[in-house]
């Protein structure tokens, strides 16, 4: 056991060294690339709830749902790489809703495991820990705050539905969360595995979602991530090419 546990550890430090290899992107260049994406998308919106429900749909949609390492990554290269974990996409939505204008904030809950069920290889999701957070946008219309969460794009979600994957395996849920835009708000698979008693947050940035995920993951944990995020990526594209 100890001998596979090397083993892995090693891949993983051999993935994180090339992870970062990629072209890097001035902070110039990661601005216009928001500016202009967010004015296109935008394009014809007369009031804020018409600009927030065309970038949560670009967002749902055009970023779809996968595991990209690291985890923090500027929310331009999330645009560029079109795919993100709730952290990434609620990260490029923030950006996108703040250059349009609109008053936005990120929420922060902790949630069950169960959240990931189906989305992890059997290694990580057996020893995940049984509460993580998670975080989606909130913006401000119409005098309150309101989520617009678009963490699973249309497509997983039908398959999770069709496949009883993850959510797709609670009626509940499935009757019930939203994947449409509303100006009331729009409660997303995630949220219902919100763990009672353990009260949301909220921040302007992601720094404290990024200070939970550097104090509460241990550091063989967080060495082994790019190789679980590679595998779990793969089970997320076996799922929409199958």
């Amino acid at each position: 056991m100890r001998k596979v546990m090397m083993i892995m550890l090693v891949i993983a430090v051999i993935l994180i060294i090339f992870t970062g290899c990629g072209k890097q992107y001035s902070e110039e260049e990661n601005r216009m690339l928001i500016k202009e994406t967010t004015m296109k998308v935008i394009e014809g919106a007369q009031t804020d709830v018409e600009k927030a429900e065309k970038i949560f749909y670009f967002i749902r949609d055009e970023i779809k749902f996968g595991w990209v390492y690291p985890q923090e990554i500027p929310a331009a290269d999330v645009l560029r790489n079109g795919k993100g974990v709730c952290m990434q996409k609620a990260n490029l939505q923030v950006a996108m809703m703040k250059e349009a204008g609109l008053k936005t904030r990120f929420h922060f809950m902790y949630v069950s495991k169960k959240a990931l069920e189906d989305f992890l290889p059997d290694f990580a999701y057996n020893n995940w820990p049984e509460t993580f957070a998670h975080t989606f946008p909130e913006v401000y219309l119409n005098g309150s705050w309101v989520s617009v969460e678009a963490t699973i794009d249309r497509e997983l979600h039908e398959l999770c539905i069709a496949k009883r994957l993850n959510f797709g395996k609670d009626a509940s849920i499935v009757e019930n969360c939203s994947t449409e835009f509303s100006a009331e708000g729009v409660k997303g698979h995630q949220q219902y595995r919100e763990i009672a008693g353990k009260e949301s947050f909220y921040g302007e940035s992601l720094d404290e979602f990024t200070e939970y995920l550097h104090e509460e993951i241990p550091w063989w944990k967080r060495l082994m991530q790019p190789l679980i995020f590679r595998k779990a990526d793969k089970i997320i594209n076996d799922y929409r090419g199958s």
